[in-house]
């Protein structure tokens, strides 16, 4: 992970992709990134100096990635919500999952689903021997597909749902899904060759994760997360996804 002194973290808004390295505005986007916070609720969390604090919030005002509003019960008192998505950041440069997966392309160049196995993965891998963390956009990406494919099925209940979202991901990535109960999830195993994947110590299904979650929402209106918790990067021997209202 980069030192946090030198950590660049990427927001988008309707104006694009904005970089922010202080680390002063990054504590007080990531504090936005759980709920709202009135001005005085970001001072004391900083720990900076309230006149500090008011120039960094102006500045990312006027960048239109934070927005100002007045509490309804009190207003004397600001609160400050998120207005842009949080997008990735940058972190120390991991080559060696990247190149193991680049020596195992010659010799399956000519097998259409290895090489396209080999293709998901060099995509999740690469961004991470380039030096940037690229989930969360991976995610968001694979949640605007799933609400785009959401149209495209039939149930109308969640349970219902989750097992056609079962077949769905069977049919694309052949592998096996069980849908869970307690908690309710949904659990891959061997999606797109995953347990060939190294061990690197965290999930790296967020594409899967967001698109299952974009499916739920799309389909059931309803604001769901979906939150890897196990998986062949953690060294299990599937991927769990937790679903959660």
């Amino acid at each position: 992970m980069a030192k946090s002194e030198s950590r660049t973290e990427f927001f988008y808004n309707e104006k694009g992709l904005i970089a922010i390295d202080s680390p002063v505005k990054l504590q007080i986007l990531n504090l936005l990134r759980e709920e709202p916070r009135s001005f005085d609720e970001i001072v004391k969390y900083t720990a900076k100096a309230k006149s500090t604090i008011s120039v960094h919030l102006n500045n990312l005002r006027s960048c239109e990635l934070v927005e100002e509003s007045f509490n309804p019960k009190d207003r004397r008192r600001k609160i400050y919500s998120l207005t842009s998505r949080y997008m990735g950041c940058s972190q120390e440069p991991f080559i060696e999952h990247y190149r193991k997966l680049l020596e195992k392309a010659p010799a399956n160049g000519y097998d259409r689903f290895c090489f396209a196995e080999i293709l998901f993965h060099a995509l999740c891998f690469g961004f991470e021997a380039y030096g940037i963390n690229n989930a969360p956009v991976v995610k968001t990406i694979g949640s605007d597909l799933g609400i785009s494919v959401s149209s495209i099925f039939k149930s109308e209940t969640q349970d219902e749902l989750l097992k056609e979202i079962g077949d769905f991901l069977e049919f694309h990535g052949k592998c096996r899904v069980s849908v869970l109960t307690d908690p309710i999830a949904l659990q891959i195993e061997d999606s797109f060759k995953a347990s060939s994947m190294p061990v690197i110590g965290k999930p790296f299904c967020s594409l899967i994760e967001g698109i299952i979650e974009g499916i739920l929402k799309g389909k059931l209106e309803k604001d769901y997360k979906v939150t890897e918790t196990e998986c062949y990067g953690t060294g299990h021997e599937h991927c769990l996804f937790k679903i959660t209202i």
